[in-house]
Formats: C-alpha cells, structure tokens, sequence
C-alpha cells in the first residue's frame, strides 16, 4: 500500500490544528465559567466532584507491604532453622565445613586429649610402668628418682598424645571421621524429636544433647598407632562427648520442634504472598514498589549489621570456655546463609526502588525508559538481522508481560535448589544471573511498538503505565 502523500499530510496536519484550537477555546470558555460562577447566583453554580482518593487501597496496601517486610527475615531464620533441625544433609552441609578450620580443629585436639588423659590416668599409668621396671633393691637411687621421673614422662605421654592427635586431626581423613559424627549425632536428634521408636536415642535422663567423641576416638586409636603413638592400643572405650543442646522437657521440646519445622515451611510463602497482595492492591503500584523495597533494604542492612556484631557479643560471653577464633568460626558457619539472604534483600530492595522509579511517572522514570527502549530495539534488531527471534515472539511477549515474573521466578526456584548452602558471592552470581534472564528477555520482547493507523495513533504499552494515567486522572476534579 502506497503512503500518504504530501498534500494529504498537510491537510491531515490542517484538520488537527483546527481541533486544537475548537478544544483551547472549549478549556477557556470553561475557566470563564468557572470564574463567573459566584457572581450568577445559584443558576450558574458548578458542581465539582472529587474523585475517590482510593485512601482505603494505599492504606492497606502499605500495611500489608509493612507486614510482609517484618515477616520476612523473620521467616528467613525460621526458614533456616527447620531445615537444620529435620534436615540431616543441611545440618551436615553446615558443619561439617569445621573441620577444616584450624581454630576448630586445636578446639577439638584439646577436647580429645583431655578425654584421652582421663581415660588412661596418664600419671597412674606411668608409675604403675615405672613400679614395673625399677626394682628398689637393686636400683634404689632409680627408685628414689622415680618420684621426679614420674611426672616427666607423664607429661612427654600427654605431649606425644597431642602430637599425634593434631597430625590426625590435620589431615583429611578426620574430615570423614567429623561428617560421620556430625550425621549420626542428627539423626539420632532427629529421631528424638520425631519420636522415632526405631531411632536411637542421643538424649540422656537431663535432656542433655551432645556430639559422641567415642566413635571419633575409635577411627583415630589405629590412625595414632599409625603415627608411632603406640600406646593408643591401650586406650579404654571413652564415654566423652561435646555438648551441643540442653532440653530439660523432651515434651515442650518436641512441641516446639514441630512448631519451628510448620513455622519455616510456611511462614516465608506467607511473606512473599502479602508482599505481591499489598503491591497489586495499592493504587499507586510503582509508589508501592519503591516503598516495599526501601523497607527491604532498610531491614536486610540492619539486621545484617547485627548478624555480624553478634559473632563479637557470642566471641566475649563464652571466652572463657571456648577460644575466641573457635567461636567466630562456629558462629559464622551458623550464621553464613542467613547474612546471605540479608545481603539478597538488599539487593532486591535496590532493584524494586530502580523498578519503581522505572515505572512511575517522573521524568527520571521516562528518560529511563526511553533510553532502556533505545537498548532493546537495538538488541532486538540484532536478533531479528540473525534470524534469532522467531517472528511474533515479540508481540507474545509483549502482551503477556506476566511471563517475565514467570521466567525469573523459574531461574530463582534454580538457583535456590543449586546454591546451598548460600553465601555472599551466591548471592552475588544469582543476582548477576537474575540481570542477564531480565535482559534476554527483554530483548527478545523488544521496545513498545508504535502503530500508525491513518487517523489514529496505537500504542502498544506493556506494564502498568495504562493504570498509573487512569489513577492520575481520577484524582483530577470532575466536573
């Protein structure tokens, strides 16, 4: 079909100029009336009816966002929590990392050699070999320097125990010994909690949870041996063990057991479903994003403040029983998922303020757009010239925008399943890996397209600018 000719144009462009000016002069007349309307008496008299404010929609909204904000890092803990109390492979996945720590691993050689000691009654051991060897007939100037001899190899005993401890416990078998304590001592909690009459029982008559040092120092006796400490043959069963829980009452702890792991479960699902609720119902939906993320970032920083000034309260209260170095290494194992996701709300919350301000209004919001819709012709095109976008993928796209959030809820659920337990450089590549599913979306959606339709103009808008106009013109006066 040929295009409009230059006289057509410029007749077109007449008969639009002349509308102009009917609808100017139709705005004046209007304001006059306006003007003249207290001095005509009660004939002239011009009703204006405000529009609904929708204060009821913002309120809510705001509420529910406000909500769902607090329950998240509250959620994120609870979240937390259940997985490592009814999880054993995430309880494992957390822990077992401490063995390779050299803060942990000194904590351990002097727990076990401690214990060990104990066991063998070193000191009696030694005079007992002593009496043994020296005769105090023939040999009393020994005899009487067997009192000084003693102690000495007592002591070189415990040295050499040590010794060869810290060789094991360095090296990398131990940390299989470590993950096969660590996964026994959970299931057995596990079965105590669920009630497991199959299960055996890790819980002693005071409610006292603890790691059993005897299978660790079973597997080590022939490791020492191995070492040239040949006096581990002589090593008695130990009945030593690292506490690790104290539950007075297995009734309120299995109540509260079974609380945590329904709490955890369900409580962030809740969160996110306010979170959406609140955003959709407010009528000011980029007004709504920007708040819900400067709420996110507000509490993901502040409690990610306070993830890492607990590590140095936890470190000074329990110096005198635990190293400081052994306590930092525990805490941050325990705590290290949930600083993560206090670092993703950050970031989410400074991606929902950049997505609000992108679809508000302000002429920050449209010269963002405009530049975002200058990219995506131009990465489009590059598609199309390549034949790497089939034809009506774009206009797919556009006009279902709900596959966007469906696309990068499906790379979240991934990365979610692929990255534990998380850290910060997780959160860090998902971040990364959530722009570049956003981008390649986009480009295959393409910019909004304009449609010319001889005496019309058709803009296909995809998003939520079409409901923020109509908002704006509902709060304008009606007369």
């Amino acid at each position: 079909m040929a295009g409009p000719t230059k006289a057509q144009i410029e007749a077109r462009l007449a008969e639009l100029e002349a509308e102009n000016a009917r609808l100017r002069g139709a705005l004046e007349e209007n304001a006059t009336l306006r003007a003249a309307a207290p001095a005509s008496g009660p004939a002239a008299t011009v009703t204006v009816v405000p529009a609904p404010r929708h204060r009821g929609r913002a309120f809510l909204g705001i509420l529910l966002i406000v909500i769902a904000t607090l329950l998240a890092p509250v959620s994120t803990v609870a979240a937390f929590a259940a997985r490592e109390a009814s999880d054993t492979d995430a309880f494992v996945g957390t822990l077992a990392p401490l063995a390779q720590d050299p803060a942990v691993q000194a904590l351990i050689v002097d727990e076990a050699t401690d214990a060990i000691d104990q066991a063998l009654d070193t000191d009696a051991l030694v005079n007992e070999l002593l009496s043994q060897v020296i005769d105090e007939n023939s040999t009393p100037r020994l005899a009487n320097a067997s009192d000084l001899l003693g102690p000495l190899l007592a002591d070189q005993a415990r040295v050499a125990i040590r010794s060869a401890l810290t060789t094991v416990v360095q090296s990398d078998a131990f940390a299989t010994v470590w993950e096969e304590a660590l996964r026994l001592t959970h299931k057995q909690l596990v079965a105590v909690m669920e009630a497991d009459a199959e299960g055996a029982v890790s819980i002693d008559d005071t409610g006292v949870v603890s790691i059993q040092l005897a299978p660790i120092i079973a597997q080590l006796k022939p490791a020492l041996v191995d070492a040239g400490f040949t006096l581990a043959d002589s090593i008695p069963e130990v009945d030593a063990s690292i506490t690790v829980a104290e539950v007075p009452a297995i009734a309120k702890a299995r109540l509260g057991y079974s609380v945590l792991t329904t709490t955890g479960n369900v409580l962030p699902w809740v969160a996110l479903l306010l979170l959406i609720v609140g955003v959709v119902v407010h009528p000011r939906r980029p007004r709504a994003i920007i708040v819900a993320g400067t709420l996110l970032l507000v509490t993901g920083a502040l409690l990610a403040g306070a993830i890492a000034i607990g590590g140095s309260v936890a470190a000074a209260m329990i110096a005198t029983e635990v190293p400081t170095d052994a306590t930092n290494a525990i805490y941050g194992q325990l705590t290290g998922e949930t600083a993560a996701v206090m670092l993703a709300y950050v970031v989410l919350g400074a991606v929902l303020i950049l997505a609000g301000i992108f679809a508000g209004g302000s002429s920050l919001g449209s010269g963002a757009r405009g530049a975002g819709s200058s990219w995506l012709a131009r990465g489009s095109g590059a598609l199309d010239a390549r034949g790497w976008r089939p034809e009506g993928v774009g206009l797919v796209l556009r006009r279902m925008g709900w596959l966007l959030w469906l696309w990068l809820a499906f790379v979240l659920a991934l990365l979610a399943a692929t990255l534990r337990p998380l850290n910060v450089w997780d959160v860090v590549f998902g971040t990364v890996v959530l722009g570049l599913a956003a981008a390649v979306f986009l480009v295959f959606r393409g910019p909004d397209e304009v449609v010319v339709v001889e005496d019309e103009v058709e803009v296909d808008v995809v998003g939520e600018r079409a409901d923020a106009d109509f908002d704006e013109f509902e709060d304008e006066p009606q007369i």
